[in-house]
């Protein structure tokens, strides 16, 4: 009993040595404190921030979608509205431009200047350079070989055939006896090349500009119901390449419609 109180005696010093565990002071505290709430509310922020961000992609998501349907909607429907419409004008002017030249490439152009020139035309050459299947180039002594083409160029332009002289009179008399006269010649030569009896190709009469109405022109098939079908003319080169052109697809027309 004795020993046991002695031993008790002799732990108390060394009880009492062991400094008692720290308090913490009231800044500290509140420090702790306030890291603390920091902490929970970064957790609940980033929760937010995970759940808004879910929202926010399932949004944008969505209106994306929305978007891509509407902006495919709209390319679709200005497709429809504006582009097809111009392609296919477009694809339809290449048709008939390539047609034409299809019909061009296989047109025959007979080119007769009823006296002989002192060179071959201007326009002759012109011609040649459009891309005819063949442009022959004849006169009275040197007549074509075989039959005549799709088209018949009659030049009066490139020789003084029809320069007469009354035409330029100042006396109203003496110029309509001038042109009664440019008016058979005109007949005359037409005549001549039907007689050959060659073909009935469309005729392409060309005459010099400023020459006024030639009435032998205007009454061609009256003149000659059963040989010349169609017919045209001409009074300058650009002219003329039209009006042989659009007699070449007319001429292609008429052995569509006749076959």
């Amino acid at each position: 009993m004795i020993w046991s109180a002695l031993f008790d005696l002799a732990l108390l010093p060394l009880a009492q040595a062991q400094p008692p565990p720290p308090i913490p002071s009231p800044e500290v505290e509140l420090l702790k404190n306030q890291l603390e709430f920091i902490l929970q509310l970064n957790t609940v922020f980033l929760g937010f921030l995970a759940i808004l961000g879910g929202l926010l992609t399932w949004f944008f998501k969505s209106n994306l979608d929305d978007a891509k349907e509407m902006a495919t909607r709209m390319v679709r429907q200005e497709l429809s509205d504006h582009i097809e419409p111009l392609i296919k004008a477009e694809t339809n002017n290449l048709q008939r431009t390539l047609r034409t030249e299809q019909i061009i490439s296989n047109t025959v152009v007979d080119y007769y200047v009823p006296a002989t020139p002192t060179s071959d035309p201007l326009e002759y050459h012109l011609l040649k350079g459009r891309g005819f299947l063949n442009v022959r180039l004849w006169q009275p002594d040197r007549p074509p070989n075989g039959r005549f083409g799709s088209v018949l160029v009659i030049d009066f332009v490139n020789c003084d055939l029809l320069a007469l002289p009354e035409i330029a009179s100042p006396d109203d008399n003496v110029r309509k006896v001038g042109y009664t006269k440019r008016d058979r010649l005109v007949n005359e030569t037409i005549q001549r090349l039907i007689e050959l009896r060659i073909g009935r190709p469309i005729l392409v009469v060309y005459v010099r500009p400023g020459m006024g109405r030639i009435g032998a022109i205007d009454q061609l098939t009256t003149h000659f119901p059963e040989d010349v079908k169609y017919y045209s003319s001409a009074n300058t080169p650009v002219a003329l390449m039209g009006s042989v052109v659009d007699s070449a697809y007319v001429a292609h027309g008429d052995r569509q419609f006749a076959g």
